[in-house]
C-alpha cells in the first residue's frame, strides 16, 4: 500500500471537571499531553516522533484523569500551556498537504485538537487540510478479516486481538499514538516496524 502524503498518528490526552468522569465532552476538556508519529508515506516506518506534556489553563488534572494517564498536577506545572506547544506541534506537523493526520477514535482527538487552536489563535488549516483518517476502521477491518468481533473495540482490546498488548504502555499519548500507527503497519504489512 502507498499513500499520497506521511501519516501523522496523533494521540491526545486530556482533562476535564471532575463532575465530567467518563463524559469526555470536548467542549469540557484541556489537552494535558501530546503524542504523535510521522509514518513514511511508502514503507510506514515511523520517521519521526512529537511528544510534549500541556499545562491546562480551563480544567485542572483532577484524580481520575490521573488514574487513566498516569499524568499529574506537578508534572505539568511547570510545562507550556497549548498555546506555546500546540505552536511547536504545527511547526513539527508541517505545511498543509505534506502528511494527513491520522488517530484511533478521531472524532474526539481531532474536533479537541481544532477546538484548542481555534481558542489559542493557531491556524490548523495551515497545517491540516480536511478531515482525518480514523485508524479505528483500519482495525476494524483487520479484525473482520481475521475472525474477530468487531464490536466493542478499544484500542487496548485490539491490540490485544492483534497479540501487540504487552509492546505499549495505554493512555500516554506518544505510545498510543505508536500502538494506533502498529495496527496500520499490521494491517497493511502483515507485521510491526520496530
Amino acid at each position: 500500500m502507498r499513500y499520497t502524503t506521511d501519516i501523522v498518528v496523533i494521540d491526545l490526552e486530556a482533562s476535564c471537571p471532575a463532575e465530567d468522569q467518563g463524559n469526555n465532552s470536548i467542549e469540557r476538556s484541556s489537552i494535558i499531553e501530546i503524542g504523535a508519529v510521522r509514518l513514511d508515506r511508502r514503507s510506514l516506518e515511523i520517521t519521526g516522533t512529537f511528544s510534549e506534556l500541556v499545562r491546562p489553563e480551563d480544567h485542572p488534572i483532577v484524580p481520575f484523569i490521573t488514574d487513566i494517564t498516569s499524568i499529574t498536577p506537578a508534572m505539568v506545572a511547570d510545562k507550556d500551556t497549548f498555546a506555546e506547544v500546540g505552536r511547536r506541534f504545527m511547526e513539527w506537523y508541517g505545511p498543509r498537504n505534506k502528511a494527513i493526520i491520522a488517530a484511533f477514535g478521531a472524532y474526539y482527538d481531532i474536533p479537541l485538537l481544532r477546538k484548542e487552536c481555534g481558542r489559542y489563535g493557531i491556524d490548523y488549516r495551515t497545517h491540516i487540510a480536511g478531515g482525518a483518517f480514523d485508524l479505528r476502521a483500519v482495525a476494524t477491518v483487520w479484525l473482520a478479516a481475521n475472525d474477530h468481533r468487531t464490536s466493542g473495540l478499544t484500542l487496548e482490546s485490539i491490540l490485544a486481538k492483534m497479540d501487540l498488548a504487552d509492546r505499549f504502555k495505554a493512555h500516554r499519548a506518544v505510545e498510543d499514538a505508536r500502538a494506533a500507527a502498529a495496527v496500520l503497519q499490521l494491517h497493511h504489512l502483515g507485521h510491526v516496524l520496530d
